[in-house]
């Protein structure tokens, strides 16, 4: 299954996925011409979704939505728990009328299926929370309809983890002789950076956890060591929300009043000085315990 943003969402793309036997998801970005009989056809034409609000609704679900600050190109938003309404159907997709290919080779409809989630009762003065999402896999029931939706929910989650690999990893500047060599390179590097990618996600969804459920016992208390400049540990790990700040604070985050959350870079510097740090700890206690 491939799952992908607005900027999939045109003809040629799900014609290859056809022709290939892929299965695709896709967010929606065009409000485009279906069912038509006829390339030339004006007359009683649907548009997608015009379509889709006149089909009857599935059934409802509901979905915890996390806050956003408003942003040059997104507008705020509040966290709630936010109830949805699903509607699908199948429909037929036709080529562009001005597709270029017109003329080299006939463009067959696709067999498309849509699924429409609408936010129903959104907060005073908020747009409502809303996917129309195309997919060539067969949708015949509210809990296909709602497994797609999960699908293109993870889509994000699969792009910060990339992003945690190449901004913040830079394995793109890694110059190995062989494939071999940068296959075992990407193997490690994508254990450290899932490592990293869930911590993240645990300190957005619970930041109360103890950081002792993700970092050994020497690595917490060599981080408090380190921030806080006590000789003495803490008798209790800090939670996870904590540690995290903490690591960014190696990696050259200010933790000032004004400043966001820590980004992928900063973790990235602080985790591998926090490994330094560890590594020359074990060294030191193992030579003075041999001494």
């Amino acid at each position: 299954m491939t799952v992908c943003d607005r900027e999939c969402d045109f003809y040629d793309f799900f014609k290859a996925a056809g022709q290939a036997d892929a299965s695709v998801l896709v967010r929606a970005s065009q409000d485009r011409r279906i069912n038509c009989s006829s390339r030339y056809n004006e007359k009683d034409v649907a548009k997608l979704w015009d379509y889709m609000e006149s089909q009857t609704e599935a059934g409802t679900y509901t979905v915890e939505v996390s806050a956003r600050e408003k942003g040059r190109h997104c507008k705020g938003r509040t966290a709630r728990v936010a109830t949805m309404s699903v509607k699908f159907a199948p429909f037929r997709m036709n080529p562009p009328r001005n597709n270029p290919k017109h003329g080299i080779e006939a463009l067959p409809d696709i067999q498309m299926y849509a699924v429409h989630v609408r936010e129903q009762c959104p907060p005073e003065g908020e747009e409502p929370v809303e996917w129309m999402l195309l997919t060539n896999v067969p949708v015949c029931s509210l809990e296909e309809a709602t497994e797609k939706v999960l699908w293109y929910s993870l889509r994000w989650r699969i792009e910060m983890f990339f992003k945690v690999l190449k901004s913040g990893f830079r394995v793109e500047a890694c110059r190995l002789g062989t494939a071999d060599r940068l296959i075992r390179y990407l193997t490690v590097m994508s254990i450290v950076a899932w490592r990293l990618f869930m911590i993240t996600l645990i300190v957005r969804t619970d930041p109360s956890t103890p950081c002792s459920a993700f970092l050994s016992d020497q690595e917490w208390r060599v981080l408090s060591f380190k921030i806080s400049r006590n000789t003495v540990p803490p008798e209790t790990p800090p939670n996870i929300a904590i540690a995290v700040i903490w690591i960014a604070i190696l990696g050259g985050y200010l933790n000032r009043k004004c400043d966001g959350p820590p980004g992928t870079l900063a973790l990235w510097r602080g985790w591998k000085r926090l490994i330094d740090l560890v590594e020359g700890w074990s060294l030191a206690n193992h030579f003075q315990t041999c001494g």
